[in-house]
């Protein structure tokens, strides 16, 4: 009990905290260095170049593991409890969500029973805005998600996917 209080009040309130101080700060490259390099020192592991815009909100930062030069944009809401890793160099845009929980569904009623799976965000892969990723699902290296999709399922690398549910377009490069 002592560590899970423990890590609400230095994890969980520092980055509360930080995002309040910095909060009338503009979404601005300096700021978002600022901002990235304060927060980063309470994820689970944090890269590099770690850069985040404000509003976002984050769930469980101690399961959030981010590559070098990860960009986080503004009123991103990512739900780690199931764990999130992004790779170097990913983007994500604004307004999406990262959620790695679901209810779970007993006799015909959703319950406050969560279920976890983890979330994989591979190198080099950018998120458009309103982007809605679900749990357990893995995004390969160099893939493109087009804004407003929801990815409910593994999306290939280097591909492009968009829609609703999220579906390939196209691959990205010639193999």
């Amino acid at each position: 009990m002592i560590g899970k209080i423990s890590d609400f009040i230095f994890r969980e309130c520092f980055i509360h905290l930080i995002m309040l101080l910095t909060s009338l700060l503009p979404n601005s490259y300096p700021s978002t260095v600022i901002r990235g390099k304060l927060i980063g020192l309470r994820l689970g592991s944090c890269g590099k170049r770690f850069r985040m815009a404000s509003g976002v909100i984050l769930n469980k930062p101690s399961r959030l593991y981010v590559g070098d030069d990860v960009y986080i944009a503004h009123n991103v809401w990512i739900n780690a409890v199931g764990g999130v890793k992004m790779g170097n160099g990913s983007i994500v845009g604004p307004m999406s969500v990262i959620s790695t929980s679901k209810h779970k569904y007993v006799d015909g009623n959703f319950t406050h029973i969560g279920e976890f799976k983890p979330i994989i965000i591979g190198k080099g892969v950018w998120i458009a805005s309103h982007v809605v990723i679900t749990d357990g699902v893995t995004i390969g290296d160099g893939a493109m998600v087009a804004a407003g999709a929801i990815v409910t399922r593994d999306v290939e690398p280097y591909s492009m996917y968009a829609g609703v549910p999220a579906q390939k377009i196209r691959l990205l490069i010639d193999s």
